[in-house]
């Protein structure tokens, strides 16, 4: 039975300086906290469930543990690349070749040949350690006229110390370059952005505006209470910020003008979104999001809107302690489209509109990392109506999705040894 949460207001006290990397001493906790009725027990069907038992209730029956699809479809997997190292994200350029992106600081471009081959000329004060370095890399929608590309990677602050927390102490850097005519380097490098998180994903509107993700430090031994920027809009960390190509801000943000506020800022209250894409019907952002202990999150993004973090959420800390009194739902903060507990550890995401899997005609995919599967989510509209997991027979943690110009639908797996993998029908 779906219970509907009645929640008094949550009190943030504490602002963070602007633009502070570190933990700020002015940082406090929540002053109120709201119990929430007990959660009730509940057992999926392939028996996974919480160390502890816990389980959120949702605002709406499918926002989790959805049933399985009427309609499937049988598929092959080829094998594309392999021996990628620590790739973190992949898409094609307009001839159908494979730009990939490692997080250790390096470009790769996959021909149909399936042979890659290296690109130079990343920034050398990229900041690569205990899971930083780059994080997107994506070709400009006009890049067989223009050779734009864009990424996002982090640099390290003069004067910090690798050794103190938090322990991911890089900063989130936006740039533009030009793809060398041989395809061998990068030139004309520009920094568009300091998004000042340590990490983040971008891609490029239907508008051509940048919608780039800037995380909070997360992770074991991290307290989401000491990180409260995500509601500040005086910092950019826990954001969806939107810019022009050029860097500029576009003039219809919805926080431009307002005394404070960053007018990058389109929408707030992230913890660490890891997938983005454009749903291609409405050219609305949606994003995969990695709770803390539980709670991962699919997320349609629209202006102006704030998302929770972490005020609302449906996970608790590493430790088991609840969040915020493990309050769900606050007037005025939006609801995920949908959530796991436990988790799946969600990364990209890519929506499916090809001939070659009709019964997959406008599906989402997800790929997951702990839930070693790619996750199928049936849409109607902005609501899930059925969960599939594929590719579970390969028990590899799965980092990217995309729908290739082939109509096929690639996945890249994570790891030292990770491979594009492409799905075909049977």
């Amino acid at each position: 039975m779906i219970r509907k949460l009645l929640c008094a207001a949550v009190c943030l006290a504490g602002v963070v300086g602007a633009r502070a990397l570190g933990v700020s001493g002015e940082a406090r906790a929540f002053q109120a906290s709201v119990r929430r009725p007990p959660a009730i027990k509940i057992t999926p069907e392939d028996g996974s469930a919480a160390p502890d038992g816990y389980a959120p209730i949702p605002e709406w029956l499918g926002q989790t543990r959805a049933s399985r699809p009427a309609r499937t479809a049988e598929y092959r997997v080829e094998t594309v690349v392999e021996g990628l190292t620590g790739a973190f994200c992949f898409s094609f350029l307009p001839d159908g070749r494979i730009i990939v992106g490692e997080r250790g600081g390096h470009i790769r471009i996959v021909g149909k040949d399936g042979k890659a081959s290296e690109v130079a000329g990343l920034p050398s004060n990229m900041f690569v350690r205990g899971g930083q370095g780059l994080f997107e890399v994506r070709p400009d929608r006009a890049f067989a006229a223009n050779r734009t590309i864009y990424f996002t990677y982090t640099v390290l602050p003069d004067g910090s110390d690798t050794n103190a927390l938090p322990r991911s102490p890089g900063v989130l850097m936006v740039a533009s370059a030009k793809l060398s005519a041989s395809d061998a380097r990068l030139d004309d490098v520009k920094p568009l952005l300091n998004a000042e998180g340590t990490g983040g994903r971008l891609v490029q509107a239907t508008d051509g505006t940048l919608l780039i993700t800037s995380t909070i430090p997360a992770g074991v031994g991290i307290n989401s209470v000491d990180w409260p920027q995500p509601q500040q809009l005086d910092s950019n960390m826990g954001k969806v910020l939107r810019i022009n190509a050029d860097g500029s801000i576009p003039k219809d943000n919805p926080f431009v003008g307002r005394a404070g506020a960053h007018p990058e800022i389109y929408a707030l209250g992230f913890r660490d979104p890891q997938g983005l894409a454009i749903h291609p019907r409405t050219g609305k952002l949606w994003t995969s999001e990695h709770g803390p202990r539980g709670g991962d999150e699919i997320n349609a993004v629209a202006k102006g809107r704030n998302y929770g973090f972490p005020v609302i959420g449906y996970g608790r800390e590493y430790s088991g302690k609840p969040i915020n009194g493990d309050k769900t739902a606050q007037d005025g903060m939006e609801q995920p489209v949908y959530f796991w507990t436990p988790d799946v550890a969600p990364a990209g995401i890519g929506f499916y509109t090809g001939k070659l899997f009709p019964a997959w005609n406008g599906d989402l995919f997800v790929a997951t990392l702990v839930g070693r599967s790619l996750v199928r989510l049936v849409l109607n509209d902005e609501r899930v109506v059925a969960e599939q997991r594929l590719l579970t027979e390969l028990n590899a943690r799965i980092r990217g999705v995309n729908e290739g110009p082939d109509g096929a639908l690639y996945v890249l797996t994570d790891g030292a040894a990770g491979k594009i993998l492409r799905l075909l029908p049977r």
